[in-house]
């Protein structure tokens, strides 16, 4: 690490005052950046950002720290502004950014982390003979010592031959990570792991559309066989050769899952059951436990062994993995769900948990080092590009692998071979418009998310949240009667149109509610009062003056809230524990998730005891349609989607309309379905994952 002082003068390290990386060069003492040899124009705050960032290679940099030593006397607005312009101007000098930074990470509202790799700058071995150069004497001292070198470095030379070191570090020349392909066909693998020989592989996948089944392949012998188990997720294999598995698989998110617990051997069978409402689990490195993550009354809890809870959250927890010593467990923590937005944690068997990993805007796939010393998982700060990176105990963090289209890190087996899907993830929107006979994709990017519709059909309301958007993603509006491109409204996640069409709510970084302007006109930020986070997008009353959101206050779980958009506090309108708030036509009740998570539930605005949704199955989705008395209801993990109407007063219903995209290869869900007023137009997600799993050794 290299060590400077807080002025900004540089101390020398073994004569070094040049650091340099890739095709640049900094010069401490003149601030000059240079590249491979040319100056480059840089300013003098964004140098001393540079400067700062090159001292902790690797490790955060946080934003605190570089206005107590840039701008120490600046107020924090002046600040905030400042270090993005510096950092921005930073990055233009050094060619980088911000979306796959080369040189400078963003680690979202915390600070900035150098990533690359600092090379060995030439030493200046005595500077005192520099200052008399001109002297005889120097140069008689100098020709001696040179004298000396020489013979110093022939007897080495000799030495290191004939022991065979230098030939040794001859042949130890760097190699690229070798790939070799493990599946052919078109679909999802969902989860992938090496078998206890450390050699053959034990893979989850659905290919063309069909069910989820578990395959076993040698990487020596081309093709896969099937293990008997179809309608079978596959979250874990045991050093005895037992699997851990989901059936039946009810498909979450992405990777995620919901079922039963089983255990089966390798050899096949039934699998036995263990433990109803899991989504993830791992064997101890001795395969007699299991760690497990199981919901409980609308939260997760970490479990290891099963039944004694070592983590509980309100978010939702990914990919657990018991350490190689088995005092550990490690994980991905994710504050909401679906979004896969989060950090590692790990937390020991008397449940102290601890964050050792930046925030992500999107984390999957985790496994510790075969040594135990890091934990290895797939993430990116925007898009769904994941790379690979690695984090020690005490959250020193380091890029480890980066590939075009990104890959979801699966299993490392004990010689450090690794187990990596390339996936290719999209969000997609498809949209019937007033009047059309058939469907079209409406989508804009690469991760198109619809929120709502216009009560005519002609405008869908979307935000997307793809790798061009940012960590705070982009919300915008779409005419469905025309080619015409997008209309991007601001930031954040979208919420709802108001009912004159004139406003969209848009929720950033779960932190701001705003009302944005489909037309003329300016943002408007909604007072917050004593409101912690924000979760789900707000919707409209029928009047337009009105708010009704889901957020939570300091000290407090999740609720409902409704708000004067003229101004006023937000005020509690269902008890907590409610996380949608979906509004009727009429304003008078809202349609939310039961308080221990399950179900769906009618909660009147006005207080008043709430009552379930007569008729509603489980898993099912629903939306209001434009008469109070009937809802839109759907499976969202099925395709094609068949969507009912319900009566929320008699439980009566009525098949409406069935719908799916055209390929259905890697197809995941279908969602986030809206209908116009008439129930004529529409418009509905779709997610896609394709997958290629690949072996890779050589990363290190």
């Amino acid at each position: 690490m290299l060590d400077f002082p807080t002025n900004g003068t540089a101390t020398v390290n073994n004569g070094n005052q040049t650091i340099r990386f890739g095709a640049f060069e900094a010069d401490l003492p003149s601030g000059e950046v240079r590249k491979s040899g040319s100056r480059i124009k840089l300013q003098d705050q964004p140098f001393k950002v540079l400067q700062i960032l090159l001292e902790h290679p690797g490790d955060l940099v946080t934003r605190e720290e570089l206005q107590s030593r840039i701008w120490p006397e600046d107020s924090f607005g002046d600040f905030d502004h400042a270090v993005n312009v510096a950092v921005g101007k930073l990055r233009a000098a050094l060619g980088d950014s911000a979306e796959n930074p080369s040189f400078i990470e963003t680690v979202p509202r915390r600070g900035y982390r150098f990533v690359a790799t600092l090379d060995e700058a030439p030493a200046d071995t005595d500077p005192q003979l520099h200052a008399i150069n001109g002297d005889r004497r120097g140069r008689v001292l100098s020709g001696i010592n040179h004298t000396l070198l020489v013979a110093l470095a022939v007897v080495i030379f000799g030495i290191l031959v004939g022991s065979g070191v230098l030939l040794g570090h001859r042949t130890a020349k760097w190699q690229p990570p070798d790939f070799q392909r493990l599946t052919v066909g078109r679909g999802t693998v969902h989860s992938a792991r090496f078998a206890p020989d450390g050699h053959s592989v034990i893979y989850a996948a659905s290919w063309n559309g069909g069910p989820t089944e578990i395959f076993s392949t040698d990487p020596k012998i081309p093709g896969a066989r099937s293990l008997g188990l179809p309608a079978t997720q596959l979250l874990a294999v045991s050093s005895s050769g037992e699997m851990a598995v989901l059936q039946p698989v009810d498909n979450r998110f992405l990777f995620a899952g919901r079922g039963t617990l089983g255990q089966v051997p390798l050899t096949g069978g039934s699998p036995r059951q263990l433990a109803e409402n899991i989504d993830w689990a791992d064997w101890s490195t001795d395969g007699a436990t299991l760690a497990a993550v199981r919901n409980v009354n609308g939260k997760q809890r970490l479990e290891f062994p099963l039944g004694h809870v070592l983590y509980e959250t309100a978010g939702w927890i990914g990919h657990p993995r018991v350490s190689p010593k088995g005092g550990q467990v490690a994980f991905l923590d994710h504050p909401l769900y679906p979004d896969d937005k989060g950090v590692v944690s790990i937390v020991d068997l008397e449940g102290h948990k601890r964050v050792v990993s930046a925030a992500w805007v999107t984390v999957e796939g985790l496994a510790w080092s075969a040594d135990g010393t890091e934990i290895w998982f797939s993430a990116a700060q925007a898009g769904t590009e994941r790379q690979i990176y690695a984090v020690d105990l005490s959250g020193h963090q380091r890029l480890i692998f980066r590939s075009p289209g990104g890959v979801t890190l699966q299993d490392i087996a004990p010689d450090g071979k690794l187990l990596v899907t390339r996936d290719e993830q999209r969000v997609g929107m498809m949209a019937l418009a007033p009047g059309a006979t058939k469907e079209r994709e409406v989508s804009w990017r690469d991760w198109s998310v619809p929120t709502d519709i216009s009560s005519d059909g002609n405008t869908v309301l979307f935000d997307e949240e793809g790798v061009e958007s940012g960590a705070t993603y982009t919300v915008a509006v779409r005419d469905m009667r025309g080619s015409s491109s997008p209309i991007p409204l601001g930031q954040g996640m979208a919420g709802h149109l108001s009912p004159d069409g004139k406003w969209a709510s848009t929720i950033i970084s779960n932190a701001h509610l705003l009302l944005l302007p489909t037309g003329a006109g300016t943002a408007r930020q909604m007072d917050p009062s004593d409101i912690q986070q924000y979760w789900h997008g707000p919707s409209w009353m029928p009047d337009g003056k009105q708010i009704v959101f889901s957020a939570n206050r300091t000290g407090h779980t999740v609720q409902c809230f409704a708000q004067d958009i003229d101004g006023g506090k937000p005020r509690p309108v269902t008890p907590e524990g409610v996380t949608f708030c979906l509004i009727s036509a009429d304003g008078e009740l809202i349609a939310g998730n039961g308080l221990a998570g399950g179900g769906g539930w009618l909660y009147p605005v006005e207080g008043g005891q709430p009552r379930a949704i007569p008729g509603l199955q489980a898993g099912e989705s629903f939306a209001w349609t434009s008469d109070p008395r009937w809802l839109y209801v759907y499976q969202w993990n099925q395709a094609p989607a068949k969507v009912y109407r319900l009566n929320v007063l008699t439980g009566q219903r009525q098949f409406f309309r069935e719908m799916s995209p055209p390929d259905v290869a890697g197809l995941h869900d279908i969602s986030h379905i809206y209908f116009s007023s008439d129930g004529r137009a529409y418009v509905y997600s779709y997610t896609r994952l394709l997958s290629e799993l690949y072996l890779v050794k050589g990363l290190r």
